[in-house]
C-alpha cells in the first residue's frame, strides 16, 4: 500500500470500493446503509455545499452531533474542502458548546437531533438534511500534510477546555502502522467480508474516530452506528446486522457481561485450555453465547481506560478477543495496541511503529513521535499533560515488559502515596473490592492530609454489609494497600465522564471530604432526577405524579425508559413502569431491576406482533381480497373520491399517513382512495385496546375471547393492520414492529388524535406521529377524511346509510429539522387542518 501523506489519500479509496457497504446505522426502530458509492456521494454533495457558502481551505466547522452517517460525511466533506472540523461531545452542554464555538470562531454549525443549537448565533444545518445534499463528482482541493485536519476538546467537566490540533502529518503517521498490518492480513479477510465494526464511543473521540473513520475503509469493510447502548440492544444489533468486532470502553463491555452472565452458571468462567484446542472447547463449552452474538463476531476492542483483570479474563475464557490500547488525543491517537493474534493479558499492548515510549524515573509513560500534536488553542493541558523536551508526559503511569509489552497502573494524579511513603495505586485496591460479596460498583480515592488515607466509596447490593466487603478486600490486600476507610455512596452511580465513562475521582474526594465540588454535567446528582430533567420535565417533590403534576404522556415515558435503561444497563419492564405514579415509585422500580438483573416479570407475556402477515403467500391473498372482493364491495356503500393524489406522486414510499378520525370507515376509504400501487403497502395501526380480549384472554369469557382474534386475525392478514398501545405497555414493542414495516417499504396509516371524533371536530394530535416521523426518519403525507361520519357515526354499530366520502391528501412533510416529537406533531396537525 502505497504510504498515505494527507487523509484525502484515503478519501479516494472510497471511489475504488463502489458498492461495497461503508456505513450502516440503526437507531433501535429502523437501518440505513449506505455504500462506498453513496459515501462518497454524499461527501461530494455536503463539499459543494460548503463551497456555496463560501467556506474553504482554514474555515472552521463546528460539528455537534451523535454518531450517524451523516458525521461522517460531514467530516470528510470539510477535508475535501480544507475546512478544519472542530467536533464536540454531543452530551456537551450548551455553554461549553458556545464557549468552544467563540474561541475556535466558527462559520458554521452541523449539528444532531440530540442536541439544542439555539443556544448558539451562528449558521446552523441538521445533519438530517445532509442527506439531500449529493453530488457525482467530489471538487477536492489539494491537501498539504501541515494543513489543519480537526481541532478536538480535550476536557469539557471543569475548568476552561483545551483543543488539540490535529494535522494531516499528525494522523497519517499514525495511521500507517496499523495500514500496513492490515494489509498483511487483507487476503484472510477476503472471505469474512464484509467486516463489520460496531461503534459505540462518540466520533468526537479520537478513538471513536480511528475505529470508524480510518481502519473501515482500509479493510475495505463497514462501521456501524447505534443509538440505543442498553447491552441487549447491542447484542441485538451485533447479531442482526453480522457484526465482527465491537468496539467500546470497559464500562459498556462491563454491562454485556452483566447481560451475558445470566445464560451462565454462577461463579467464575473457567479456563478450558489454550491454543487450537482449547480455542475449540471454548467455542463448543459457550455456544450458547456465541449463537446470542452471532457466528461472525469475535472481537472487542477497548480503550479509552484499562479494562479491569477480571472483566478481560471473563470474556478470553468465553472464547473472544479483548484487543486493548492505548492513546491520548494529543497522540492522534493510538500510543501502543494488543495485536488481535498476540495479544497479552493485562497488557495495553506493545508501541506501534514510529512511537517512542520510556518510562520516566516515576513511572510516568513518555511518549515521543511524528503523530504528536504540538499547537494546542486555550486552556490548561488536562489532567497533567505536557510537552517537555518533544516528550508528551501523559500523565499515565505505566510498566514495560520484557516483551515491550506495557502495563498501565494508574493515572499519576490519582496514585496514593501513604504516610510511609509507599504508593499504592486505586485500580489495584479496587479490583480486591469487586471480589467482595455484595460490592456492585466501588471507587477507591486518597483522603486526609495530602490525601494519604486509602478511602473506598461503595455501592453495595441489597442487603450486603460494608464492613465485611471491606474486611474481606483487605485480606487479599498488602499491608499498605488496606483500606482504612470506607462511605456508603448515596447515589445510584458515581459521576463520571461524558464519553468514556470514568469515575470522576476528584468530585468523589471532594463530596467525601464535604468540600463543595461541580455537580455532574447532567444538573442532577440523582441520575433518575437527570433523566427526569432532560425531557423537561424539572423535578417533582417525591410525592408528586408522574403523569398529572408533570405532564409525562405514554411517549415521555418511552423516552424515560429508555434513558434510564442506558444509563443503569438494565432491561425494565414495560408494562410494570406503565404503573408508576410517582418519582419514589420510579426510583424504587430502577433499583429493584438493578438489583435483580433486570428480568421482566415472567408472569407478564410481551406483546407478539403480526410478521406474518409481511410474508409472500400472505401478501398475495391479501392482494387478491383487496382488489376482487373488498373495494367493489365498498364501492356499493361508499363512493371515494380522492383529491390531491398529485402529491403522492412527489414522494416515494415509505411515509407515514396521518388522517383525522372520525369513523370505522376511515381506513377502508384511505385504502380506496390510494392509487394502485400504494394500496398494498398501506399498514394501519390499530388500536391494541380494542382487541383487549385477545391479548388478555385470562380476564374474558371465551366467546369474546373467540370473537376478538378472529377480528385481530383478519384485520392483520386481510389489511396488514398492527395493533399499537395508547398506554406505555408495549408501546415500544409496537414502534420497533412500526420500523420493520417501513425497513421493508410499507406505509403505516395513524390516527394521531388517539380518538374518533363524535362531531367531525379535530381533536389535539399527540406525540406519537412527531416520535414515529423523527425515529424512522420519513416524509409524513397529511390526510383529511370528510363524509364517512355521516355514513357510519360513532355512536352506531354499523353503517347507516349509504353515501360520498372525500379523501384529501397534503403535500408530504419533511419533519428532519424538528427538534422534538411534540414540534413534529404539531406541524401535522397543522398540515391536516389546512386540507
Amino acid at each position: 500500500m502505497t504510504p498515505q501523506s494527507t487523509l484525502l489519500d484515503l478519501l479516494s479509496r472510497f471511489s475504488r470500493l463502489k458498492g461495497r457497504e461503508a456505513v450502516r446505522f440503526d437507531n433501535g426502530f429502523r437501518h440505513w446503509v449506505w455504500s462506498y458509492r453513496d459515501f462518497h456521494h454524499h461527501v461530494a454533495g455536503f463539499a459543494r455545499h460548503l463551497s456555496e457558502q463560501g467556506l474553504g481551505r482554514g474555515d472552521r466547522l463546528l460539528l455537534w452531533c451523535e454518531n450517524r452517517p451523516e458525521w461522517l460525511a460531514a467530516f470528510w466533506g470539510c477535508l475535501a474542502r480544507g475546512v478544519q472540523v472542530v467536533p464536540v461531545d454531543y452530551r456537551f452542554s450548551p455553554g461549553l458548546v458556545g464557549r468552544i464555538q467563540q474561541e475556535v470562531g466558527a462559520r458554521l454549525l452541523v449539528y444532531g437531533s440530540e442536541v439544542q443549537p439555539s443556544a448558539l448565533d451562528l449558521p446552523a444545518l441538521p445533519a438530517a438534511a445532509m442527506r439531500e445534499l449529493v453530488a457525482e463528482q467530489l471538487d477536492a482541493i489539494e491537501a498539504r500534510p501541515d494543513d489543519v485536519v480537526q481541532i478536538v476538546y480535550t476536557s469539557g467537566t471543569t475548568g476552561r477546555p483545551r483543543g488539540v490540533v490535529h494535522r494531516h502529518a499528525n494522523l497519517c503517521s499514525n495511521l500507517a502502522p496499523i495500514a500496513s498490518e492490515i494489509e498483511r492480513y487483507r487476503h484472510w479477510a477476503r472471505p469474512f467480508q464484509p467486516i463489520r465494526l460496531l461503534s459505540l464511543l462518540p466520533l468526537s473521540h479520537v478513538f471513536g474516530q480511528a475505529v470508524a473513520l480510518y481502519v473501515p475503509p482500509l479493510l475495505g469493510g463497514a462501521a456501524v452506528f447505534m443509538s440505543d447502548l442498553h447491552p441487549q440492544s447491542v447484542i441485538r444489533v451485533i447479531r442482526q446486522h453480522r457484526v465482527s468486532v465491537w468496539s467500546g470502553v470497559p464500562r459498556m463491555l462491563e454491562g454485556l457481561r452483566q447481560e451475558v452472565a445470566r445464560q451462565l452458571p454462577p461463579g467464575e468462567v473457567p479456563a478450558l485450555g489454550r491454543g487450537w484446542s482449547g480455542a475449540l472447547r471454548r467455542w463448543w463449552a459457550y455456544r450458547r453465547v456465541h449463537r446470542r452474538f452471532g457466528w461472525k463476531f469475535w472481537s472487542f476492542v477497548v480503550g479509552g481506560a484499562p479494562v479491569p483483570g477480571d472483566l478481560e479474563r471473563f470474556w478470553s475464557r468465553l472464547g473472544f478477543a479483548v484487543i486493548q490500547g492505548y492513546g491520548l488525543t494529543e497522540t492522534s491517537p493510538v500510543v501502543a495496541v494488543n495485536h488481535p493474534f498476540d495479544a497479552r493479558l493485562g497488557s495495553i499492548g506493545r508501541a506501534i511503529a514510529g512511537q517512542e515510549v520510556r518510562l520516566a524515573p516515576d513511572g510516568e509513560i513518555l511518549v515521543r513521535g511524528e503523530s504528536v500534536a504540538t499547537e494546542f488553542l486555550g486552556g490548561e493541558a488536562p489532567s497533567g499533560t505536557r510537552l517537555e523536551d518533544g516528550w508528551l508526559h501523559t500523565g499515565d503511569l505505566g510498566e514495560l515488559g520484557e516483551d515491550g509489552s506495557i502495563y498501565f497502573r494508574g493515572r499519576k494524579k490519582d496514585l496514593i502515596v501513604t504516610a510511609a511513603g509507599l504508593n499504592v495505586f486505586p485500580q489495584d485496591v479496587e479490583q480486591a473490592l469487586r471480589q467482595s460479596k455484595g460490592v456492585r460498583d466501588c471507587t477507591v480515592v486518597g483522603i486526609g492530609e495530602e490525601g494519604s488515607r486509602v478511602h473506598a466509596a461503595l455501592i453495595l447490593e441489597e442487603g450486603a454489609e460494608a464492613e465485611s466487603a471491606v474486611r474481606e478486600a483487605n485480606r487479599r490486600l498488602e499491608p499498605h494497600q488496606r483500606i482504612q476507610g470506607w462511605t456508603l455512596w448515596p447515589e445510584l452511580d458515581f459521576p463520571r465522564t461524558a464519553s468514556t465513562f470514568k469515575v470522576r475521582r476528584a468530585e468523589v474526594a471532594r463530596r467525601i471530604a464535604g468540600r463543595p465540588g461541580e455537580a455532574p454535567a447532567s444538573g442532577s446528582r440523582d441520575p433518575v432526577e437527570a433523566a427526569l430533567q432532560a425531557l423537561g420535565a424539572g423535578t417533582p417533590p417525591a410525592g408528586e405524579r408522574l403523569d398529572q403534576d408533570l405532564g409525562l404522556t405514554s411517549l415521555d415515558r418511552v423516552e424515560l425508559l429508555s434513558r434510564l435503561e442506558d444509563r443503569f444497563s438494565v432491561r425494565l419492564d414495560e408494562s410494570r413502569f406503565a404503573d408508576l405514579e410517582t418519582l419514589e415509585d420510579l426510583r424504587r422500580e430502577v433499583e429493584g431491576a438493578r438489583r435483580s438483573g433486570s428480568l421482566p416479570d415472567p408472569d407478564r407475556q410481551p406483546l407478539t406482533f403480526p410478521g406474518w402477515a409481511g410474508r409472500l403467500p400472505v401478501r398475495w391473498l391479501r392482494g387478491l381480497f383487496r382488489e376482487v372482493l373488498f373495494l367493489p364491495a365498498q364501492r356499493r356503500l361508499v363512493r371515494v373520491r380522492a383529491e390531491g393524489l398529485e402529491n403522492l406522486a412527489a414522494v416515494q414510499p415509505p411515509v407515514l399517513l396521518a388522517a383525522n378520525h372520525a369513523s370505522h370507515l376511515d381506513t377502508p376509504a384511505v385504502l380506496a382512495a390510494l392509487p394502485r400501487r400504494w394500496r398494498g403497502r398501506m399498514a394501519p395501526a390499530m388500536r391494541q385496546e380494542y382487541f383487549a380480549a385477545h391479548f388478555q384472554p385470562e380476564a374474558h369469557p371465551w366467546k369474546a375471547r373467540w370473537r376478538t382474534t378472529l377480528k385481530y386475525l383478519l384485520a392483520c392478514g386481510l389489511f396488514q393492520g398492527y395493533p399499537l398501545p395508547q398506554r406505555l405497555g408495549g408501546i415500544r414493542g409496537a414502534l420497533e414492529f412500526t420500523g420493520r414495516l417501513v425497513q421493508r417499504g410499507a406505509c403505516p396509516l395513524i390516527f394521531p388524535e388517539g380518538i374518533r371524533s363524535a362531531d367531525g371536530t379535530l381533536a389535539p394530535f399527540r406525540q406519537g406521529v412527531g416520535l414515529m416521523a423523527l425515529r424512522l426518519a420519513v416524509p409524513v403525507v397529511p390526510v383529511r377524511i370528510e363524509g364517512t361520519l355521516r355514513i357510519w357515526p360513532k355512536q352506531e354499530r354499523r353503517p347507516v346509510r349509504k353515501g360520498e366520502a372525500v379523501v384529501r391528501f397534503g403535500r408530504p412533510l419533511d419533519l428532519s429539522g424538528c427538534q422534538d416529537p411534540t414540534e413534529a406533531a404539531a406541524l401535522v396537525e397543522q398540515a391536516v387542518r389546512g386540507l
